[in-house]
């Protein structure tokens, strides 16, 4: 297999495209870019066949190779999104009883906790996003992420107190 026999990839597409699928779109929650993240998975592991070193079974590489995928296309969307949704927040406060003060502070403070999760390094960033933002259970984020739930409270957990000291520290 490592070879790159063609006839024998697609055999292990057929067999897999429905777990990288459900993972894609477990993920990402639309269908469409579901599917196209499996294609590219499906591609970028036949261009890395020669890097799998059989320590753990084809799924399992699969399986992280379609959450990394995930994860990179979710880490731009959220980008975009959150440069949408400040718009989409400055407008619906022209029609709120809000204060102009209180407008920026909410403002001020969403940026500021945007910031301080962009600083945060792997995986405490990718648990906090899809904790909070995505409301994934620590199950789910354990099953995404290939760690166990334990893991993922502790990453949880060393990422809010990173966040609280750097929101400290920037007061």
């Amino acid at each position: 297999m490592l070879s790159g026999h063609r006839d024998e990839y697609s055999k292990l597409v057929a067999r897999y495209h429905n777990m990288v699928y459900r993972v894609c779109l477990k993920m990402t929650r639309d269908e469409e870019s579901a599917k196209d993240l499996a294609q590219e998975v499906f591609m970028k592991a036949y261009r890395a066949l020669p890097t799998f070193r059989e320590q753990s079974s084809f799924s399992t590489w699969l399986y992280q190779i379609s959450v990394r995928r995930c994860l990179d296309f979710k880490r731009v969307n959220d980008r975009e999104w959150r440069h949408r949704s400040s718009e989409a927040v400055s407008e619906s406060h022209i029609v709120s009883l809000q204060t102009p003060e209180d407008i920026v502070l909410s403002k001020d403070t969403s940026l500021m906790l945007h910031k301080m999760l962009d600083e945060l390094a792997e995986p405490y960033k990718s648990v906090v996003k899809l904790h909070y933002f995505h409301q994934y259970s620590y199950q789910e984020i354990a099953n995404e992420t290939g760690a166990t739930v334990r893991t993922v409270e502790s990453q949880l957990y060393r990422a809010k107190q990173m966040m609280r000291k750097r929101g400290a520290d920037l007061r």
